[in-house]
């Protein structure tokens, strides 16, 4: 009888140590990239205090999701996009023309019908979701570029307690025991400023990550305005002078080979790609054991 008695009460421990083992399991699973991003800001003593993600078009059906990150996948249709929320308040297809012809400018506006992003109004068309910026879109489709493209868990939009820098951070990843931070621009270099750069290094002085990519959504170029007020808050900061962009290829700049500039010439995507690889390609393996 006390051997049965035994033999049950470790059973009952097996069974609740396999139960321990079931939740781990279904709570590793049903994580969300958030939580991902969540918990590795914490490891850095970091909290993270809101997420803003109002002002931003997106279906909320995941399948309808997924259409619209291919099709912002396209310069075209982001300017597109950006044409429709300029002219929020109602607008006809010969104002949504500018960047691409009257047949692709229709069929864009038709899935944007069909998704209940847009709906028919007594001047044309209007967008249905408040918005007054591309920004928060543009952060979206960011963050899931690196989640889809990358497999990098991600969030967007984040507010840190006690965040230098003001504003929000645009977008956050975690991979391989190291930190991406993503901050985008929409707007044309002309209109970024030298406070925003300060402002963006800044955030980069709180957050200390391994990557860091400036990403201004446009194909002008970047040397013009946006390397000169890099170089100058890099001297302002009186970092040492071998810190200072340099071209790798196209309008892509690289500070070291932590800090990137970037536009969307050829492929935003693809540049963020480069980068990527330029931080985590490793060494050349070399066989005899020299260097």
């Amino acid at each position: 009888m006390t051997a049965a008695l035994e033999g049950l009460q470790e059973l009952r421990r097996s069974i609740d140590r396999l139960a321990a083992e079931v939740r781990t399991l279904r709570a590793r699973l049903t994580a969300t990239d958030r939580d991902t991003v969540r918990h590795a800001l914490r490891r850095r003593g970091l909290a993270l205090k809101s997420e803003l993600h109002a002002g931003c078009v997106c279906p909320r059906a995941a399948p309808a999701r997924g259409e619209f990150y291919l099709l912002l996948r396209r310069y075209s249709f982001r300017l597109f996009l950006r044409d429709l929320i300029k002219h929020r308040d109602g607008c006809v297809l010969d104002d949504l023309v500018r960047y691409c012809t009257a047949p692709v400018a229709r069929r864009y506006l038709q899935w944007l019908l069909d998704h209940h992003l847009v709906r028919r109004a007594r001047r044309g068309v209007r967008l249905v979701p408040d918005v007054v910026s591309f920004g928060p879109t543009l952060e979206w489709f960011v963050a899931e570029a690196l989640q889809r493209e990358f497999g990098i868990p991600s969030a967007w939009g984040l507010r840190l307690d006690g965040g230098r820098g003001g504003g929000d951070y645009d977008v956050v990843g975690f991979q391989e025991a190291a930190c991406i931070y993503i901050e985008t621009k929409s707007s044309p270099p002309r209109n970024i400023e030298r406070r925003q750069v300060g402002a963006f290094f800044d955030r980069l002085e709180t957050l200390q990550p391994q990557v860091a990519i400036f990403v201004n959504d446009t194909q002008l170029r970047m040397e013009d305005k946006i390397v000169g007020l890099f170089t100058d808050e890099l001297r302002r900061r009186a970092y040492r002078a071998a810190f200072a962009p340099t071209r790798l290829t196209g309008e892509l700049f690289a500070v070291g080979d932590r800090l990137f500039i970037v536009n969307s010439d050829p492929d935003l995507v693809a540049n963020i790609g480069l980068c990527l690889a330029r931080h985590f390609h490793p060494p050349a393996f070399r066989g005899n054991g020299r260097h």
